[in-house]
């Protein structure tokens, strides 16, 4: 800062005048101590050079010198920077008899900043301005271009001070200054002065006070490298702790890539078990409805299952957002979460009920399993976090380009701290019971939607969970999708070493109208393609002795131009381009569906 940016009635471009305008009395040249061991020799050679008498005298420098050999002492025991700004700012009061005192510290533009004053006759400020505006720039300057401590017995002797604005508003007589000196640069620096009537410093002072910086300097300097070697340590705590989190989600990527296929499994014939009860037209309408239930059911875990893959292989392949009819999703979801809010509450010995609010039927772009899990993540925290019996409340809602969907609770509400963390992976407030995963999943799957969600939360009110999602145009509504018929009956050979999967494919292809023949190894497939013929390959991907990749390729050679179609409950990565999956024509994700996989069929036959 300076005078004139303090002052502005002081005159333009004065504070750009070069240091040697001031000429000062001769300066005694900075003695350079930055060790105690030097500051007790020079306080040694003080008192040999003075009478018993006058090393006895109070206030005198000796006695100046043996009390700043304590405080330097002290200063290397302080390791919190603002409190050894402030130390030596207290320390500096006790050592010099002045008007004013001030540390300094200089920014890297050169402009100061006062860091600590005496205040004793300057109040907090002058005229309104910034602590900045308490010393004058030009004195400031002069130190920190020449790096040399200077004595100003009276301003008015000064035809360079004289004019300046600064000088004659703070009413500055006398001034003594040192800089501190970090290696070659000028950190800050160390100001007394008087106001009013003269009162020159002595050279001893000045010789006291570069003493004094010198140390004040070095501690500044100290503390730098603590800081420094302080966060490089940090740095490499959270370097370590990033390796150690990377190799614990590497090797829980592994697990969950192994999980993720074996529930795909499981899902499979959880879901060609409902196509195919489904198929049938004795069934009751209570059995149908249960049946869809439990096929929806299927179909969002084998969704999430996907994502867990999708971001376990570090990519993402999300479904397509499509029209949605948001209050068919709400009005499922107090049946879905059923076990959460009344079994699991009611066994805490408290009564909750799910209440709906609904205005007219809004559409909008997102898919259903995603909501779906959005909406069960909120409703089991609200379930979590009430205490007492009482109500959540659905509600949905067009506002203009956008469709509100909310869930309110009655529990026991967040405060501020808690409310800013919810989203953020790890976080939780339910101690082991919680993974610290269901919120920032909702926060992920709303940004892929382009949606956005808030939270509004009372401690003992309650919260309000809020998505804003797209919406979509009426018009936009898919039509009903029209059932596939089978082109024609194909004989189809299936090979799987996994049971009751291999069961449900043949249940799937029977229930569309195929003939299949069941294999348990890719030999056996050979063996048996050797001497019946087949219209369509269906093999697993991962089977012993002999992968489904490498049957594709064994058939492509002795078989050229059979359809061979790869199941796999590993995901839907597999690239056909790659060159690893020849003569595989199409590859089916795990789980199947009965629609899905008529349409296969179709398409590899035509």
């Amino acid at each position: 800062m300076s005078d004139q940016g303090t002052h502005p009635d002081s005159e333009p471009g004065l504070d750009t005048l070069p240091g040697d305008i001031i000429p000062p009395r001769p300066r005694v040249a900075r003695p350079g101590l930055e060790t105690l061991v030097r500051i007790e020799e020079a306080c040694t050679r003080w008192l040999e050079g003075r009478s018993p008498s006058e090393s006895a005298a109070p206030g005198l420098p000796a006695r100046q010198l043996g009390r700043l050999l304590d405080i330097s002492r002290a200063m290397n025991r302080i390791h919190v920077r603002s409190e050894l700004l402030e130390y030596v700012g207290e320390r500096l009061r006790e050592l010099f008899d002045a008007d004013n005192n001030f540390v300094i510290l200089f920014e890297e533009d050169g402009s100061p900043r006062v860091i600590s004053s005496n205040g004793s006759s300057l109040g907090d400020d002058v005229d309104g301005h910034a602590p900045s505006g308490l010393v004058s720039n030009t004195i400031l300057e002069q130190v920190r271009t020449t790096r040399e401590a200077l004595i100003i017995d009276d301003t008015a002797d000064q035809p360079g001070l004289q004019s300046r604005q600064s000088i004659r508003t703070l009413k500055i007589t006398s001034v003594m200054c040192a800089p501190l000196l970090v290696g070659d640069r000028v950190i800050g620096a160390l100001q007394f002065d008087q106001r009013g009537e003269p009162e020159p410093f002595t050279e001893r002072d000045l010789e006291l006070l570069s003493l004094f910086a010198d140390q004040v300097a070095t501690a500044l300097n100290n503390l730098e490298l603590i800081e420094w070697l302080n966060g490089t340590v940090e740095e490499m705590r959270a370097a370590q702790e990033y390796m150690i989190q990377s190799e614990r989600l590497a090797a829980l990527g592994e697990m969950a890539a192994a999980i993720a296929h074996d529930f795909n499994n499981a899902l499979f014939v959880a879901l060609g078990a409902c196509d195919v009860l489904l198929t049938r037209t004795d069934l009751a309408t209570d059995v149908i409805a249960q049946l869809a239930t439990i096929r929806t059911c299927a179909l969002d875990a084998a969704n999430t299952v996907r994502r867990l893959q999708s971001s376990v292989r570090g990519s993402s392949t999300p479904d397509q957002p499509e029209p949605l009819d948001v209050r068919g999703v709400l009005e499922e979801m107090s049946h879905f979460t059923r076990h959460k809010w009344n079994d699991e509450a009611l066994r805490r010995g408290v009564s909750i009920r799910i209440e709906t609010d609904l205005e007219g039927s809004p559409l909008i772009l997102a898919s259903a399993s995603e909501l779906r899990e959005v909406l069960t993540n909120l409703i089991f925290n609200a379930v979590d976090a009430m205490q007492t019996s009482g109500k959540i409340v659905l509600r949905a809602r067009q506002l203009g380009e956008r469709v509100l969907v909310s869930v309110q609770d009655e529990g026991v509400g967040m405060n501020e701290a808690t409310r800013a963390q919810i989203f953020q992976p790890f976080f939780s407030t339910k101690g082991v019971r919680g993974s610290g995963f269901g919120l920032s999943t909702c926060w992920s799957i709303v940004q892929r939607l382009s949606g956005e969600i808030d939270v509004e939360s009372t401690p003992g009110e309650g919260s309000t969970f809020t998505l804003a999602l797209p919406a979509a145009e009426s018009s936009s509504s898919p039509e009903p999708a029209q059932p596939l018929e089978v082109r024609r009956t194909l004989k189809v050979l299936v090979v799987d070493d996994d049971g009751p999967v291999l069961d449900t494919v043949v249940g799937l292809l029977k229930a569309l109208g195929h003939s299949a023949f069941a294999v348990t190894d890719g030999w056996r497939a050979l063996d048996l393609l050797g001497r019946e013929t087949f219209d369509v390959v269906l093999t697993d991907f991962g089977m012993p002795e002999i992968t489904g990749a490498g049957l594709a390729r064994e058939i492509s050679t002795t078989h050229p131009g059979l359809p061979v179609l790869l199941l796999t409950g590993w995901g839907s990565d597999l690239d056909l381009d790659s060159g690893e999956l020849v003569g595989v024509t199409r590859v089916l994700a795990k789980p199947v569906t009965l629609a899905a996989l008529r349409q296969a069929l179709n398409e590899v036959v035509e």
